[in-house]
């Protein structure tokens, strides 16, 4: 078996959905408007219009048509009462026009971020062996968390390959991890690998974004998915990113408080002078680093555990950004996050998808109490088996029917029903 390493959540945390927020709150959809006035434009602007009664009120050209008509046809109101009314529609318009650009003027500033980042860019879409069978109502963005201790984002094992699943139509959000050492066929290798060796494979001559269509390629091959979004981060970014939210209060048992404290000490990741976390059952505070360590925890139990930290953290981290975080802040995680991170993401993309999430079903959940995102794991339970290969321990299926129920039960957990060829 290899030593302890280091296991790391997605840049999602910052870089798709929590970037994304509070654009998406401040977002209007101008769509309906501009099919509504793109006709009426010509009409409304120029000469007045008359009421029903034959009597001139003095249009606006900033309001829409259908508004002007129901004030203009509305026989309870008196002349000045319908200039009146003109007016307040004018200035929300105005108002409204305003809030347009200041978001423009939001999604501007986050990609030039992007674009003054390191970023690897577009992949080819093409090469990607995308499952044309799947809807297309589910936006699957691979989230990949390097094995390295390196500050500066560069290839290594993918220790943490997570599916983040963001329904369009409701807004929910869903979180696939497939473990690191599970058995899978990477495209232009003979044998078989683990599925952390994908991104490592590919980006093997310091082009990120050969690793991360490398490693999508992988999985949309394995698992018949259609994955064409990815987001890499590293150790040091996660922990930038968690320390600029201020720190994480997560729910912890006591063996796992106490191995933080263990794995910090055994294996150092900076020079940080820090308290010890306490021993004990409960909601205790971390800094950046004590929640990755929490995310890489191996020792006291499996791999499938850790994938479930993983996702615990996500999730946490998720739920706390979504209270706290305003456009101040926003500013300041785009700033700590993107140079520890790559995506193929825009911003449009961010804000598209955070958009979907503070108005759906991912949101409402939180508000009512309950939990702000589903979750899933490969391979499940008794479908697996440990398999040997050349000294390396591989996570393989049973048989190809194991692999398959895996396969129908993910897309069932993402889609409602599987779509996957027997």
């Amino acid at each position: 078996m290899h030593p302890i390493s280091h296991r790391l959540l997605s840049a999602l945390v910052c870089a798709v959905l929590f970037l994304g927020l509070p654009f998406a709150a401040f977002a209007t959809d101008s769509s309906s408007d501009t099919a509504q006035n793109g006709s009426t434009d010509a009409t409304v602007s120029g000469a007045a219009q008359n009421d029903s009664t034959g009597t001139a009120v003095s249009p606006t050209s900033n309001v829409d048509a259908d508004t002007q008509a129901n004030i203009t046809d509305n026989p309870d109101l008196s002349d000045a009462e319908k200039q009146q009314w003109m007016e307040w529609a004018s200035e929300e318009a105005t108002d409204a026009s305003a809030d347009d650009n200041g978001n423009d003027g939001l999604a501007d500033d986050l990609q030039s971020a992007l674009d003054d980042a390191d970023q690897t860019g577009d992949v080819n879409v093409d090469d990607l062996e995308l499952n044309a069978a799947l809807p297309t109502n589910v936006i699957n963005i691979l989230l990949l968390g390097l094995d390295n201790r390196s500050v500066k984002l560069e290839s290594g094992l993918s220790d943490a390959v997570i599916i983040c699943s963001v329904n369009t139509d409701d807004g929910s959000v869903k979180l696939t991890s497939i473990t690191r050492d599970t058995e899978v066929v990477i495209p232009g290798y003979k044998n078989t690998k683990r599925i952390n060796c994908a991104f490592r494979f590919g980006s093997k001559d310091g082009d990120l974004g050969k690793g991360a269509a490398l490693a999508m390629k992988t999985v949309n091959r394995n698992f018949q998915m259609n994955i064409q979004r990815y987001v890499v981060v590293n150790i040091h970014g996660l922990a930038s990113i968690i320390d600029a939210l201020g720190g994480v209060d997560l729910d912890m048992s006591t063996k796992e408080s106490s191995r933080i404290n263990f794995e910090l000490r055994k294996e150092p990741m900076d020079d940080v002078q820090r308290a010890k976390v306490k021993a004990m059952d409960g909601v205790q505070h971390l800094d950046g680093m004590q929640a990755v360590t929490y995310a890489r925890i191996r020792g006291i139990d499996n791999d499938f555990m850790r994938t479930q930290r993983q996702r615990k953290l996500l999730e946490t981290l998720m739920d706390q950004v979504m209270k706290n975080i305003d456009i101040n802040k926003l500013v300041e995680l785009i700033k700590t996050a993107l140079p520890y991170g790559a995506t193929n993401l825009t911003a449009s993309d961010m804000i598209s998808i955070g958009g979907l999430v503070i108005g759906g079903k991912a949101m409402s959940n939180l508000q009512s109490g309950g939990s702000v995102m589903e979750q899933f794991r490969m391979p499940m339970d008794d479908t697996w088996k440990y398999k040997n290969d050349n000294g390396a321990t591989l996570t393989a299926f049973r048989s190809d029917a194991k692999k398959q129920m895996n396969i129908d039960a993910m897309q069932t957990f993402i889609y409602g029903q599987t779509y996957a060829a027997k």
